[in-house]
């Protein structure tokens, strides 16, 4: 099944790449509300979709980074490849940076029996490193689309709980389109008011 998934993805991607343009103006076309109002809606998923891309690259060089200072001070070796690996491995959702730190604990725990190390890292993943991937996201999703930080952070937390992995991507992109139809519905309702009968 993983694989079938791979090569209907990889088919997908092809043909959204080659006929991107066409593919949207059709779906335009038959759109069930006004084609200013799905152009509207085709730029707030654009913009949201870069919005999540950038946050995510952010949020994992910003990790990558404290981490590479942590590593440096705990006199670790290979700090660059410990640092690498903990901002790619940081944009994984629920376990993210963890996957690397936690067995250098262990090691400096257990091998090198430096406790104080050990210790100091933890504490410092765990409070620097874990929350500034709770406080970019937001504050990049906020800059680049109108959600609010904390509406941001609350949309990532429960598409994580709903979804899964695939839920820091869409929460975002549910609420902020929920939001575009909202604010779209009301203006209607105004135009609707001013009308006169």
């Amino acid at each position: 099944a993983p694989l079938r998934n791979l090569q209907v993805w990889r088919f997908s991607l092809y043909y959204f790449l080659a006929d991107g343009r066409k593919l949207t103006d059709s779906a335009l076309d038959v759109a069930l509300i006004d084609r200013r109002h799905s152009q509207r809606l085709l730029l707030e998923f654009s913009n949201l979709t870069r919005a999540i891309v950038w946050s995510m690259l952010l949020a994992a060089v910003a990790q990558g980074l404290l981490a590479g200072i942590a590593y440096y001070f705990a006199g670790l070796k290979s700090v660059f490849l410990l640092t690498l690996l903990t901002g790619v491995l940081s944009m994984l959702p629920f376990v993210g940076s963890a996957v690397v730190w936690v067995p250098v604990v262990v090691w400096l725990l257990a091998v090198e029996q430096r406790v104080g190390a050990g210790v100091g890292l933890a504490i410092y993943m765990t409070v620097v490193v874990g929350m500034a991937d709770n406080l970019i996201k937001p504050l990049v999703l906020n800059e680049r689309s109108n959600l609010h930080p904390l509406v941001a952070l609350l949309s990532i937390l429960g598409g994580v709980q709903a979804l899964g992995p695939i839920g820091v991507v869409v929460g975002p992109m549910v609420l902020a389109l929920l939001h575009t139809l909202l604010v779209m519905l009301r203006t209607e309702l105004t135009n609707l008011e001013r009308r006169p009968v």
